[in-house]
């Protein structure tokens, strides 16, 4: 426990100055080195480090796209997207001897949701004047409700949720990270609001909170799946206590986009 407090401390630290220096070229790094990690976890988890050119194409995806996000290139990043897709099945046509197609799909599916997914941290930042706010709620939403399952579930927790995925998580908790994610960014919002001066959309916050509360565990369960059938207990071990990055950011994955696609529907923030 002491370990898991202190690299989640250390871990805490590195995400505030981050954020602190949003408008430098320290944010669309730090997204690109989530991505890269990320992205190794995956690549090593499906027994793929073989297949070279497509790591290589994936690798470059990642270190790209989130830079040409953050710098309004988006056209740019759509054309680096094509490329690093056919990198990758050019690969499959000149090493086909060794390399399977599933192992092709499997690499393409896992560099565009991985890279696509953290590289809406670029997109939300751009929205207006509140994209940090929106970053910040975007992450929050993920794993407040995450802190808030784990203690409700741990006290009351009495019904399983899924047991054969995931003993621990239980239903009580579930609920119980849902009404912590809702309070966690209903109150950010109020006093952002009394701060910036801006108007909140609090019933669409409410939905918001909500959705990015259940896609969160759906995001964590399936990571579970995947670990389960692959065989292994964490994506790694780059945060003592933790695990890898993909263990702490597998929620987060299926939260950005919810929170974007939310956040493009109605804003939450206006004047």
């Amino acid at each position: 426990m002491k370990t898991r407090i202190i690299s989640g401390v250390i871990g805490a630290v590195i995400a505030v100055l981050v954020l602190v220096l949003y408008d430098t070229f320290v944010f669309p790094t730090a997204v690109v080195a989530l991505a890269c990690l990320a992205l190794f976890e995956w690549y090593r988890a499906g027994a793929c480090l073989h297949c070279r050119i497509s790591i290589c194409a994936g690798f470059l995806y990642a270190a790209l796209v989130p830079f040409f996000t953050y710098y309004g290139k988006s056209g740019i990043a759509f054309g680096v997207t094509i490329l690093c897709m056919m990198a990758m099945f050019l690969e499959l046509v000149l090493l086909h001897n060794s390399i399977r197609y599933q192992e092709t799909f499997y690499l393409a599916a896992v560099t565009v949701l991985v890279t696509g997914s953290l590289n809406m941290m670029n997109l939300l930042l751009q929205v207006g004047s509140y994209g940090l706010a929106y970053v910040i709620l975007a992450l929050c939403s993920a794993w407040i409700s995450d802190t808030g399952a784990y203690f409700t579930g741990t006290f009351f927790g009495k019904h399983k949720l899924c047991p054969e995925i995931s003993p621990k998580k239980t239903v009580e908790g579930f609920l119980g990270g849902i009404v912590a994610d809702v309070l966690v960014m209903v109150m950010f919002a109020l006093i952002y609001s009394l701060i910036t001066d801006v108007y909140v959309h609090y019933l669409w916050l409410i939905v918001t909170a909500v959705l990015c509360a259940v896609v969160g565990v759906l995001g964590d369960l399936s990571a579970s799946v995947c670990k389960r059938q692959l065989g292994m207990k964490d994506f790694g071990n780059i945060m003592p206590g933790h695990g890898g990055v993909m263990d702490r950011f597998d929620s987060v994955l299926f939260t950005l986009p919810a929170f974007y696609a939310m956040e493009c529907i109605m804003p939450i923030f206006s004047v």
